[in-house]
């Protein structure tokens, strides 16, 4: 993962990061994810990768949640809000630790885009060894399209995460960890206040 610098930088701030993201419709984004992909249920085991200030934690049920991310702010952040519903751990999402803990799900909502191709596949490896048989990896990043709306590619070339990539690249590394047939995406356009286009991609350990 890159660091940041300039106007990004400012975004390393959990409140500065909560605060842009609700700006652009993070509420309703993530509404959408937990009614539509993550559909938790109570007592799910959730690992969050990448978890941020974990604001996703005020949308599910009565979980086992760890969230893991590598910035000591939104972990701190998480802690002070959510600690009470949950656990947190700072932790490079590419070499995780779990002691064998296992999970129904694991989530990395916006974080495949700031990981390299090595870094991506170590993370989709290590879900698939701590995923218990049946259980899945939901993840959630800007992607290339065709025919994509110009202001909505510049938007992506813009993102702090310097790996988005095409949406064929990311199947390919889901599929070449999970198989083929366990590997489903969705191409989504609409989930924020600014044209930016997003790839779910669901991946089962059968």
């Amino acid at each position: 993962m890159q660091k940041t610098t300039g106007i990004y930088s400012v975004l390393s701030s959990a409140s500065a990061y909560e605060l842009f993201i609700t700006l652009i419709g993070g509420k309703r984004k993530r509404s959408i994810l937990v009614e539509k992909y993550i559909r938790p249920k109570k007592g799910m085991k959730i690992l969050d990768c990448g978890c941020g200030p974990a604001k996703i934690v005020e949308f599910l049920p009565d979980v086992d949640y760890l969230g893991i991310d590598l910035s000591p702010a939104y972990i701190k952040k998480a802690c002070a809000k959510f600690g009470d519903r949950g656990k947190f751990q700072v932790q490079p999402v590419d070499k995780i630790a779990l002691s064998g803990r296992k999970f129904d799900l694991v989530m990395a909502l916006g974080l495949i885009h700031h990981l390299n191709d090595e870094q991506a596949k170590t993370l989709l490896k290590t879900a698939y060894e701590v995923l218990v048989p049946g259980g899945r990896i939901l993840s959630c990043d800007g992607v290339f399209v065709e025919k994509q709306p110009l202001l909505a590619r510049l938007l992506l070339k813009c993102d702090r995460g310097k790996n988005v990539r095409w949406q064929t690249e990311y199947e390919k590394m889901a599929i070449d960890i999970f198989g083929h047939n366990n590997v489903v995406s969705h191409i989504h356009k609409d989930l924020t206040r600014i044209p930016y286009t997003h790839i779910i991609i669901e991946c089962w350990k059968r």
